[in-house]
Formats: structure tokens, sequence, C-alpha cells
């Protein structure tokens, strides 16, 4: 039976993870050559979860139970990480106390091109790691057109992918909670409010936190459907929204869109099974 695969997406404030068996009919299904580009965005994993940065070691009974239901096998372990070293070295600690000392990982980097994928950023190890590897789960399964990529989390980034399959920029901007969490801590007598709190539909409010929940999330949705505006007088755009926020900005949008769960780790699916494309291994 082919390894596992482990993989990791460690974001600014989480890591986000997938075991991903590769017999199964959903990965087999999502690595398809001939994958559909219609339908929705495949998500060929069984198992996934996630975890702030300071409880990894609440990870490791779920992972071991995943090893030992794969009779002890050991998984490749492919990871995107954003956060640095301290949070590289707390995972390659918690992976070596459940898989043994030395098990393999390829860390991600950012890369000139990866297939017909090119990195257009001005220097192209600068862009995201993140950024590029959601981008190259987008343009796997959505093969025409532009594309509009959207990541609610921590920051909210919007990526742009041509028609002509090339990574132009994008933007980034605060999260919707750290949006919050700036006017509280930044103004005199204002309420503290998080994510949760900019569930509104109104497009202005008769109350002071009401107010600031819907003058948060306008922003938001304001930047990804002026981007979209730009981009579809260019020609055929999708919009693909991913993060732990999407439901909250999806709800502000007057736009068509498609959420996925995690773009990164299905650009890290489609990177394992093009093993040796665009990385750098460990």
């Amino acid at each position: 039976m082919p390894a596992p695969r482990l993989l990791i997406d460690i974001g600014n404030t989480r890591l986000k993870w997938a075991w991903c068996t590769r017999d199964s009919p959903a990965a087999a299904a999502a690595a398809a050559a001939d994958a559909p580009a219609d339908g929705p965005l495949p998500t060929p994993w069984r198992h996934a979860g996630a975890a702030a940065h300071g409880e990894l070691d609440a990870l490791l009974p779920q992972w071991g139970a995943l090893r030992d239901a794969a009779g002890g096998a050991r998984p490749q372990v492919w990871v995107s990480n954003v956060a640095g070293t301290a949070v590289a070295a707390s995972l390659r600690a918690a992976l070596d106390a459940v898989f043994g000392a030395g098990a393999g990982v390829t860390w991600v980097r950012s890369a000139p091109r990866f297939g017909s994928l090119v990195n257009g950023y001005r220097d192209p190890r600068q862009l995201g790691v993140d950024r590029w590897t959601g981008s190259i789960g987008a343009r796997r399964y959505r093969p025409q057109g532009a594309l509009l990529i959207v990541t609610a989390g921590t920051a909210t980034t919007l990526d742009v992918v041509s028609a002509q399959d090339r990574f132009e920029g994008g933007l980034i901007l605060p999260g919707v909670d750290l949006m919050l969490g700036a006017l509280a801590r930044n103004t005199a007598q204002l309420p503290t409010l998080d994510a949760s709190d900019a569930g509104l539909s109104v497009p202005w409010a008769d109350n002071t936190r009401d107010a600031i929940a819907a003058g948060c999330l306008a922003a938001q949705a304001g930047a990804v459907e002026r981007t979209w505006r730009a981009l579809s007088g260019r020609g055929p755009v999708r919009c693909l929204i991913s993060g732990g926020a999407r439901h909250i900005l999806a709800q502000a949008l007057c736009m068509p869109f498609e959420m996925h769960d995690n773009l990164v780790l299905l650009g890290l699916h489609v990177m394992a099974a093009q093993h040796g494309a665009g990385i750098l291994p460990d």
C-alpha cells in the first residue's frame, strides 16, 4: 500500500493539517490527469484538523492513531510554513515523537514556476509560500481563465492568476479580527469585537457595535469586489475563497465565488503528487 501523506499548512496563528491516504477514491480522483475543471473543488483527504502554535502536543494522539491505522507506516510529510523557525522546530519535534526521528519532511518554498504556472512576483522568493501553494492548488483544478484567490485568515490576501498561467501578485490587508482589534486598541471607548460579531448583512448600522462590525466587513468585501471588477474587465474570472473567516466574508459578497476548506493543503497535495517540480526538499 502506498505511504500516506501528511499535509501541513502552518499559518500565522494556527497549524492546519490533512492526512491523505493515496489509494482512497477521493485522492485518486483528485490526482487524475483528467480531473474535471467544473464541479466542486476536491478535498482529497479523510482526516483533517488544526491547532494553535502553542498546542501542537494535542496533535500527537491524533497522528498516532492515524499511524496505527496505517499499520505503522511513516507518512510523506509536506509543509508550507509562514510562521518562522521556532514553530518549524516544534513541528519537527512533534513529528519525531509520533513517527520516529528522521522522518522525511518536504518544506515547500516559493519558486519561479511550478509546471505551467509562472511566479510573476518581482522577487519570486519573497512571495509567501502559502500564497504560492494555494495558487498551485487553485490552478490545478480551475485551469481556464483568470483566478482571484482570496484567503480570509489572520490576514486577508487576494491573489491574481492570469488566464495565461501567471501569478501576477495581489493585495494583503488585515483580516477581520485584526481590523476589529485595531479599532478597539487604538480608539477610545469602542468595544472589543471578534470575527464572529462581523456576521452582518446590513450596509450600515444604528449602533456603535454593529457599525464597527459592518464597517470592517464592508472593507474586506470592498477589496474583493474592486479586484473582481478590475479582473472582469479582461475576461472571464473565477473567485475562490478559503481561510478560517471565509464564511463571514462570503456572506458580504455580491459576486459569484466558490469556497474550499484550505487551498494551501490542496496545493500541497498537488505538489506531492508531482514530486520534484518547484520545491526544495528538507
